[in-house]
């Protein structure tokens, strides 16, 4: 899948108030950490700047949200 893809993909998720785990996400794309990170940094600017909302990350689930922690 290429980038545009995974992209849409994990906004899906986070907008259906999933959460999206770095090792599940690099394993499932094939994507290094660096390529998750750098894509979790545009659609956390995409969400804060379209929506007012932010994508934060939860220690507890170890995962990245919208909103606050579960």
């Amino acid at each position: 899948m290429n980038k545009s893809g995974i992209l849409l993909e994990l906004y899906d998720v986070l907008r259906e108030g999933g959460g999206i785990r770095i090792n599940e996400c690099c394993g499932k794309y094939c994507i290094s950490v660096a390529t998750f990170r750098r894509y979790i940094a545009f659609l956390r600017g995409y969400f804060n700047e379209h929506y007012g909302s932010d994508v934060i990350y939860c220690g507890a689930s170890e995962e990245y949200r919208i909103g606050p922690c579960p």
